[in-house]
């Protein structure tokens, strides 16, 4: 079933919680027999946890593997892959500065 979509909180429950409760999404979704998550736009599409926890429980991620996104969102690590892929980057330091002078 590729076609559904389930109500993670209700009117009491801010939304902004639900929609990051990793523990909750999961719940609902072996409850309901999902074999795949799409994560959205947002958040929990770059979270590598979310990817992670998906994997540990036997839940498709589409999207990116845990490890990617952990990659990607270390700017010096992402730099990096992008230098071992050829991409052209913007020229800078090679590594992360702890301040601006």
């Amino acid at each position: 079933k590729d076609d559904e979509s389930y109500q993670i909180g209700d009117e009491t429950i801010d939304p902004v919680y639900v929609y990051l409760d990793v523990e909750r999404i999961l719940k609902i979704a072996k409850k309901n027999g999902v074999h795949a998550i799409h994560p959205g736009y947002g958040f929990l599409s770059e979270n590598a946890n979310f990817a992670r926890r998906c994997q540990e429980e036997g839940i498709k991620f589409i999207g990116p593997l845990p490890e990617t996104l952990e990659a990607m969102g270390d700017k010096t690590t992402a730099k990096q892959c992008a230098k071992e892929c050829g991409i052209p980057i913007v020229p800078g330091t090679d590594e992360a500065i702890s301040n601006s002078n």
